[in-house]
This record gives C-alpha cells, structure tokens and sequence, in this order.
C-alpha cells in the first residue's frame, strides 16, 4: 500500500489547505506536527484570511434561558447544527475578520467576550468602566489596528458634568488601558444602530445623535494612534427625518434614514469625505432590515424568508434560510442576522472561558 502513497511538495500542500475551511483545518493539525505548525503559523492564518470565500450566515436569537422565561436572556445560533449558547450575552457587534464582540450590560458593569464562531473559540471580558448612565446603548467598538495586527475594544464613558473616560483592550497584550480623550468628545444623547459592523480602515465609526433628530455627528476611534475624531454630519437641512444607523456602501461609512417623501422609502447618504456627504440611492423597502453586507441590505420577506436586496442593482436573491423570528428584531424576542468570512483567527493569549454550553 505505501507504493500508492503519493508525497506531494510542502508547497503544494500549503496552496491545498489554503483553500480549505476551517473546520476541515481544525481536523487537520492532528495529521502531523507540521501540519499543526503550518495552520497555526500567523502567516498562513492571514493568507487563509485573504483567500476568496462565500460568507456565512449567522442567525441567532436573544432568549431567556428557561421555559418559564425567568433565567437570564442568552444568545443562542439557530444558523448552525451545532448550536452555541452565550449566557446572559444580548448583543453582537461584528464581524471583524472573522470575529464578533458580544456584550450585555447589568446593573452598573459591561460585561463582554470576543468570539470566533468558526473556531468557537472565546475570551470573557469585563469591561474596567461603569456602564453608560442615560444612555441606552454604550460606545462600544472593536476592530483591528492593522500596524501592529493586533485586535482591540474600546468603550468610551460619559459620566456626569460630561466628563468622558476611555479604555482600550488590547488581544497582544491582555490587558486594558484607560484614558481621557485628548478632545473632548461630541454630546450626544443617543448612539445610532449600526447594520453589519461598522469598522473601516482601521477605525471604527459611531453615529451620535444630539439635542433633537436633526443634529448628527460621527466619532472616529482610530486603533492605531487609539485617538477619537470628530467627523461632521449631514447638514440640519438634509436630515428632516430620523436617521436609522450607521453600514458601509462601497467601501465608505454611509447613513440610512428615512426618505424625506414617504417613510416607507429610505435614503443612503455615503461620507465622500469628512463633512461631505452625497446621496447614493433611495429605495423602498416594506419589511425590517437585519443587517447589510457587500452593498447589499439583509431583510425578510413576508413569508420569514431571508432575502439580499443590493442597493445599486436593485435586485433581489433569496439566501435559503427561513425563521418565524426573523419577521421581528433580536432584541424584541426575534432572530438577529449578521455575515462573516470564517477565519483562523485567535486571540493570542489562551484564557479560560465559561460562556459556551
């Protein structure tokens, strides 16, 4: 039998198990110790990255643990055949090559984990701040300094008479740094949804909502200098009608509201350049929109099916995926939807975690 054995060179083997998923490639690291050193090396972990694959699906809801609906709300996959559980976790922000931020706020504390659903791996976290005070949502980030290749969290507190704190987690290092902004940040009496995540080109961006529903500001945290920026938003003249949240068209932050005509039409207003925003495209769109990815809004049709309307083609394709939940948002007792590329990804220094049931 060892005649039929064909050896292929270690190049040719590396061109192979680049083009293979992750799960085969967890499976893989038992055949030998080289393989198991290949698939780990950085290296190869952001090459595999950068290969062209389809994204994934990630479904989930935000339940309560218990029948009687008395434990604590958990997210919970229902995209998966292995489903995960996430106790007390409620909110997903993400993805970020590959990775999601959960989060959940109780009492006064933050608590948060980072999560690769392809390699299920997890870190639990706390974050060193309380949680906002009037706020409903916090200004929470995540997302990759691309300098240093290192993943990091940032959180920036409002505590009273406006006084703001930042902290910053980093992956490499294992630990969180806290600091007050240089500048002092925008007021803001509400942080804006985001559709998908809204890291770019090493920041991340936030839409902060003023004194009323015409006034607007985006704040930039860049992972690299970890320095806020303000950028400005749509003139008071643009915005008659509440904007809806943050997602990327093209490459670029862009912003849905509601149409000024009809509010069951929606405008995308893209950030050309700081303080320069243009319309892009109004639509009209009669069921909830989930999430976006690759120009594309995430919505449901009315029979719970899971469709992809692309914005610039106005065109509509059916993702096969169909949930009585999706009709209602995650946080409302529904399904939450996010894409992902799967990834190879870790968080560096190994933590023990008690999340995943």
């Amino acid at each position: 039998m060892d005649d039929c054995v064909v050896h292929f060179p270690e190049d040719i083997q590396k061109d192979i198990l680049l083009r293979c998923p992750v799960k085969s490639l967890l499976r893989f690291k038992c055949v030998s110790k080289s393989w198991c050193a290949l698939i780990k090396n950085p290296k190869f972990v952001q090459q595999h990255l950068k290969n062209s694959s389809p994204p994934q699906l990630l479904a989930y809801t935000v339940g309560t643990s218990d029948d009687a609906g008395q434990g604590p709300r958990s997210i919970t996959l229902i995209s998966e055949e292995n489903p995960q559980t996430f106790k007390g976790m409620t909110h997903l922000i993400g993805s970020v090559d590959g990775l999601f931020l959960m989060y959940r706020t109780i009492d006064t504390m933050i608590s948060c984990a980072l999560w690769n659903p392809a390699t299920r791996e997890v870190r639990s976290l706390q974050i060193p701040l309380p949680a906002p005070i009037i706020f409903d949502a916090p200004m929470l980030g995540f997302g990759l300094d691309p300098v240093t290749n290192d993943y990091k969290i940032v959180y920036s507190h409002c505590g009273y008479w406006r006084k703001y704190t930042a902290s910053v987690y980093s992956c490499s290092r294992g630990s969180w740094r806290i600091f007050e902004p240089k500048e002092p940040l925008p007021f803001y009496t509400d942080v804006k949804h985001s559709f998908g995540t809204a890291y770019l080109n090493g920041s991340y961006y936030w839409l902060l909502r003023g004194g009323d529903h015409r006034n607007y500001t985006i704040l930039s945290f860049e992972f690299g200098s970890e320095m806020f920026e303000e950028i400005e938003g749509p003139d008071r003249n643009i915005v008659y009608t509440f904007a809806l949240g943050l997602m990327l068209i093209d490459d670029s932050i862009a912003m849905l509201k509601y149409n000024t005509c009809s509010m069951l039409a929606y405008d995308i207003w893209a950030l050309i350049q700081p303080g320069v925003w243009n319309k892009i495209v109004t639509f009209e769109l009669f069921t909830p929109i989930k999430t976006c990815y690759d120009n594309s809004l995430i919505t449901v049709v009315k029979d719970s099916q899971l469709v992809s309307y692309n914005v610039r083609t106005n065109s509509m394709r059916y993702l096969g995926f169909q949930h009585s939940g999706l009709s209602k948002y995650a946080i409302f007792g529904g399904c939450g939807v996010s894409y992902y590329k799967e990834s190879l990804v870790t968080f560096k220094q190994q933590e023990h975690e008690d999340l995943d049931h």
